[in-house]
C-alpha cells in the first residue's frame, strides 16, 4: 500500500495540485502533515486528509489523523505539539497509544526517516519552504510503499521527479 505525505507548503496551492495531479491515482492515501495555510475547503486541498499546524490559525483540521489502512495504523500529525524540534519522544508516545505502523509528521522544515522499534517515523520536508541539508533541493515530499516486510520511502521534488539519493528501505519484523 502506497502513501504520499507533504507538509508545510503555507500557502503555496498550485503545488499541491501539482502533486495531486500526479500521484493522487498511484497512492491509497495522501496526507498533509500541516502548514498549509488553506481552508480545508479550498481546491488545492482536495483529496489530502490534513492536520493543523502552528501556523493554520482558525482553520478547522484535527490536531492528529489516526487511520487503518490497508491493516496499517497511519497516523499524521503537524509535530509542534509534541515538540518535534527537541526529540521524537513526544511522537514515541503516540505512536505506542494509537499502535502505529507509520508516523508522519511535519514542522521542522526538513525532511528525514528513521524505524523505532518497528514504527516508521516520517517527515516529508517541507514542499514549498525547505531548510536543512536538502533546502537546495527546493521542496521535497514522500510516498512510502508499506508491505509486510518491509517500508519503502522515497522523496521527490517539486518537478515531481525522485530523488535518487533520498531513497530508503527499513525491514520489518
Amino acid at each position: 500500500m502506497k502513501i504520499l505525505l507533504v507538509s508545510d507548503n503555507h500557502g503555496d496551492a498550485a503545488i499541491l495540485e501539482k502533486i495531486r495531479a500526479s500521484f493522487g491515482d498511484q497512492v491509497a492515501a495522501m496526507f498533509h502533515c500541516g502548514d498549509s495555510n488553506l481552508e480545508s475547503t479550498a481546491p488545492a486541498m482536495k483529496d489530502f486528509q490534513a492536520v493543523i499546524g502552528n501556523t493554520d490559525w482558525g482553520l478547522n483540521y484535527p490536531e492528529v489523523i489516526s487511520q487503518l489502512i490497508d491493516g496499517e495504523q497511519v497516523v499524521v500529525t503537524h509535530g509542534h505539539l509534541y515538540d518535534v524540534n527537541q526529540s521524537l519522544i513526544g511522537l514515541l508516545t503516540l505512536a505506542r497509544q494509537k499502535q502505529a505502523s507509520l508516523v508522519a509528521f511535519g514542522h521542522t522544515h526538513q525532511l528525514g526517516c528513521e524505524l523505532v522499534k518497528d514504527t516508521l517515523f516520517i517527515n516529508p520536508g517541507s514542499i514549498s519552504q525547505p531548510r536543512g541539508q536538502y533546502a537546495p533541493l527546493g521542496g521535497t515530499f514522500a510516498i512510502v510503499d508499506l508491505t509486510p516486510a518491509a517500508y519503502a520511502v522515497q522523496y521527490y521534488d517539486r518537478e515531481m521527479q525522485p530523488v535518487k539519493e533520498l531513497a530508503f528501505n527499513f525491514k520489518r519484523r
